[in-house]
Order: structure tokens, then sequence, then C-alpha cells
């Protein structure tokens, strides 16, 4: 068995340090993004709302274009039909405004379904792992790395020929 033939045992600390500092960047930015994923989502359930809101606007806009056409479709004192183009053209119109509408409604409740599997599928496996692994082995291997630097520091203090700093 070879010895581990240590240089520097404050380098030891210092990269114990960047490591323990690397845990907390990577644990803060998996704490980001699951707060970024989240408020995707809350989103998507905003914009259906806002998009239902819509709906019920374009229904009521469709209900009175009809109610203008239908009101227009009388004939005049002369007998004559009056031109309906405007109001024919105003009920296409407020029927597309509601599809439109209809449709982004139906494109929220998918994506409000289909984003949380997205997100697992894609994210939440390897995210979870990562977490596991900066919350346990990470935490073990800094205890262990601790551990072994205490005993090197000991092993430097009962030797002469070995500084702390280095080799004399």
């Amino acid at each position: 068995m070879q010895g581990a033939d240590v240089a520097s045992i404050p380098a030891l600390r210092d990269w114990q340090a960047a490591v323990a500092v690397y845990r907390t960047n990577v644990a803060e930015s998996l704490a980001g993004i699951a707060m970024e994923i989240r408020r995707g989502i809350d989103w998507v359930a905003e914009q259906g709302a806002l998009w239902q809101r819509a709906v019920r606007v374009c229904e009521e806009e469709v209900v009175q274009a009809k109610a203008e056409l239908t009101a227009r479709k009388f004939p005049g004192f002369d007998g004559r039909m009056p031109d309906t183009t405007v109001q024919e053209r105003n009920l296409r119109r407020a029927k597309a405004r509601l599809e439109h509408a209809g449709e982004r409604v139906r494109n929220c409740k998918a994506w409000l379904i289909k984003l949380p599997k997205q997100i697992e599928e894609s994210y939440a496996g390897a995210g979870n792992r990562l977490g596991l692994f900066l919350d346990a082995d990470l935490v073990r291997g800094l205890a262990v790395l601790d551990r072994r630097i205490e005993s090197l520091e000991r092993y430097a203090e009962l030797r002469t020929d070995f500084s702390a700093g280095g080799q004399s």
C-alpha cells in the first residue's frame, strides 16, 4: 500500500472548502430550478384563467353580434332588405375570437396536464439524484475528508521532518 504523498495539508483544506462551496451553490441552483418550474406551471394556470375570462367576453360579443344581425334583417319602411354585410362580418369576427380564446383555454389545460409529466421525465429524476448526492454522499465524503485531514495534521505534528505547509 502506497502513502498519500500529501505535499500540502492547507491545499487539502482549500479543496475541502471549495467542494463545500460547490455543494452549497448546486443545492441553491436546484432550489432555484424548482422555484422556476413552479412559477412556470403557475403562469400556465394564470394564462388559462385569463383565456377563460376572454371566452366569456367573446361569448357575450357573439350574442351581441347575433342580436345586431337579427335586428338588421327586418325590411325597412320601403320594403327593401337592408344590407347586413357589416353585421355578418362582425359576427364572423366575434366567432373567430371566441374560437381563438377557446383554443387557448384548451391549450392551457393540455399543458397543465403535460407539463408535470414532461418535467418528471426530463428533470425530476436527475435533479432528485443530484440532490440526494449533495445531501448524502457529498456530505459523507466531506466528513471523511475532514477526518483524514485531521489525521494528517496530527501525523504532521508528530513528524519533525514534515511541516503543515509543505515538506521541508
